[in-house]
């Protein structure tokens, strides 16, 4: 069989090695983190909505925070391979598909990063307008030109993980602002499979821009992790948004 590479998507295989790849990610420490931000600002009667839950990891530490937690992520494999947490919604955050509003909406991991263009921004903050509860809260961190900076070196890498040959080679382009990742698998037929994800770089003060722009505003803006003030000069910035009533 041919060994030139072909752009296809066979998803058991990638979402074995994003779990690989995030397996240095400490969800537990991450978690711990929004339990602080909900404690301070949330209620255990609160109807939750995580969105690009990916392997759920995150909510399985959270899931006992609220009345009850819906978990959504636009690749149905992902949210199939989990099992620890329950109503599990395949959609696209730009596009949600519920009728109910939620009190508490969060993201992680710069999952907002992969809206790669201003209009599908936008269009991500009007549907979170519409589906916050009136005192609601959308939480969720981004990553900036900083980090990506900062990060790249180490992000491009190769390795195994159960015999699946893997590559990952990450690129930033400081012109477009676009940070790339492309993900190459060899599989043992000999054959390569590869994905590419593009995230976006947005400048720190177009947040704000966009998201009064769609009836929200910035109630907190934290230095990730901290409760620090964060600013353009920041690796990744955690936000807290409120509906304007």
């Amino acid at each position: 069989m041919s060994s030139t590479p072909q752009i296809v998507k066979p998803y058991t295989y990638f979402s074995k090695i994003y779990s690989h790849l995030m397996s240095s990610v400490d969800y537990k420490y991450w978690a711990k983190y929004l339990i602080e931000i909900h404690d301070t600002i949330g209620s255990k009667k609160d109807i939750a909505l995580e969105l690009a839950a990916g392997n759920c990891e995150i909510s399985s530490y959270l899931k006992k925070q609220f009345a009850k937690l819906y978990v959504s992520d636009l690749s149905f494999e992902m949210l199939k391979n989990n099992k620890k947490c329950k109503n599990k919604i395949c959609c696209n955050m730009i596009n949600l598909p519920f009728k109910n509003k939620f009190d508490f909406i969060y993201s992680t991991f710069d999952s907002i990063n992969y809206l790669n263009d201003e209009t599908q921004l936008s269009l991500f903050f009007n549907n979170i307008s519409n589906h916050l509860s009136e005192n609601g809260h959308l939480v969720f961190d981004v990553s900036l030109k900083h980090n990506s900076l900062k990060h790249l070196k180490k992000l491009n890498r190769k390795g195994k993980y159960k015999n699946i040959s893997f590559e990952q080679i990450s690129k930033f382009d400081e012109e477009t602002l676009i940070h790339s990742n492309l993900i190459r698998i060899k599989l043992k037929d000999g054959s390569w499979v590869e994905e590419l994800h593009k995230q976006k770089i947005y400048d720190f003060y177009y947040y704000f821009e966009v998201i009064e722009s769609n009836d929200l505003y910035v109630s907190e803006c934290f230095d990730a992790f901290d409760f620090k003030d964060g600013n353009r000069d920041s690796d990744r910035i955690q936000f807290i948004v409120k509906r304007k009533n």
